[in-house]
């Protein structure tokens, strides 16, 4: 899931539109709308907005922006191994998304997270490599996973299930981070699943 910001003159009371063709209602939060869609691979979104000010005039923006999102790659199958296909092979492209992930979504949670960003084709992991990979992993997991987010693999890391979990536990942690953003104040209360609003 991606969220996007967009600043609004502050006599804005409406914000709505489409990111990448996905209709959605903007939520105002600390002088900002934030909108949320299904993060794109390519980190390209296509923003429109309709804006209503408070004497009820509207007004449109468009605009493709390009952000750094995570991209999860979670269902790599024994099949995608025998045909060594993209997703069957651990290559530079795939250790690029995964510390990256790890950094993006350690920043965004306030952990510091070491990575390497610049794999290239050729290069081998080392020992050392790896051991980075699953700690960055496991901070993710201690800082927010589901009853059914995957326990951090151990090493070695050599079968694509255990690239599965990683990427999942990625997943989970980001998914819980941007739904939390999406928590959204009435009156001063928070909707807290208590049956009502207070």
């Amino acid at each position: 899931m991606a969220y996007i910001a967009a600043a609004a003159p502050s006599d804005i009371v409406y914000v709505a539109g489409a990111i990448n063709s996905n209709p959605t209602t903007f939520q105002s939060r600390d002088g900002k709308w934030y909108g949320y869609a299904p993060a794109a691979e390519d980190n390209t979104y296509h923003l429109w907005v309709e804006m209503i000010d408070a004497a009820g005039n509207r007004s449109e923006y468009e605009t493709t922006l390009v952000y750094d999102l995570p991209w999860f790659v979670t269902d790599r199958t024994a099949e995608d191994v025998r045909e060594r296909n993209k997703k069957g092979v651990l290559n530079a492209r795939d250790l690029n998304r995964i510390e990256k992930n790890n950094f993006t979504i350690g920043e965004l949670a306030a952990l510091v997270i070491e990575g390497k960003y610049n794999w290239e084709v050729g290069e081998k992991p080392r020992t050392s490599d790896y051991q980075r990979i699953r700690q960055g992993v496991q901070r993710l997991r201690n800082y927010a996973h589901r009853n059914t987010t995957p326990e951090v693999p151990e090493s070695p890391l050599n079968s694509f299930q255990k690239y599965n979990d990683i990427e999942q536990i990625q997943k989970d942690c980001f998914d819980i981070y941007v739904g939390n953003k999406k928590n959204i104040a009435y009156a001063g209360e928070f909707y807290a699943g208590e049956g009502g609003l207070i």
